[in-house]
């Protein structure tokens, strides 16, 4: 199989707390697929995906860093080079979203110039959500972000539209 030629490339980080949705996030987008069991992430995962943006071909390299605190010592090393990141948290998780200005100090400890997304996960759990769309749209404004949205990893929904909306805004900047 040919190796696909990309006109860019985007080194693009998922971060946020343990369990907050980060792998099957990126499962959803490069996959298609949702698993129902938890894995937890040791280190890093890498992913590559390649997306259409402007008639130019986009490879997107995304890490799904591990969340767990005891794995805080190895983040950084997996930092370095990004240019973007999709921070994520848990709408049933009120703690998760208190925890996003932490992940965004410590994503620019190392990679200052890059551009946030913020991802509130798990919206198709309506009856345990316990944050309100306010709050999500508060954080992104306090932090930066470029945007905020809701998704969910198990029905797809605005999964695709987070990393498309990262890797546009990251094109229209880079030209």
């Amino acid at each position: 199989m040919a190796k696909k030629q990309a006109d860019r490339t985007y080194k693009l980080l998922l971060l946020g707390d343990a369990a907050v949705g980060k792998t099957s996030l990126v499962t959803r987008f490069v996959h298609s697929k949702f698993r129902r069991d938890y894995v937890l992430t040791i280190g890093m995962e890498p992913y590559i995906k390649y997306v259409d943006i402007s008639k130019r071909s986009i490879c997107l390299t995304l890490f799904d860093i591990a969340g767990s605190q005891r794995f805080s010592t190895l983040r950084s090393m997996f930092f370095k080079g990004s240019k973007g990141a999709v921070i994520v948290f848990d709408l049933t998780r009120p703690d998760t979203l208190e925890n996003v200005p932490n992940w965004i100090e410590e994503a620019r400890k190392d990679a200052e110039d890059q551009l946030f997304i913020l991802v509130g996960n798990k919206n198709d759990l309506i009856k345990d959500r316990k944050l309100k769309s306010d709050a999500g749209e508060k954080m992104a404004k306090k932090m930066g972000c470029i945007a905020y949205l809701e998704t969910s990893a198990k029905t797809g929904q605005n999964v695709d539209d987070a990393f498309i909306s990262l890797a546009k805004t990251l094109f229209k900047s880079d030209k």
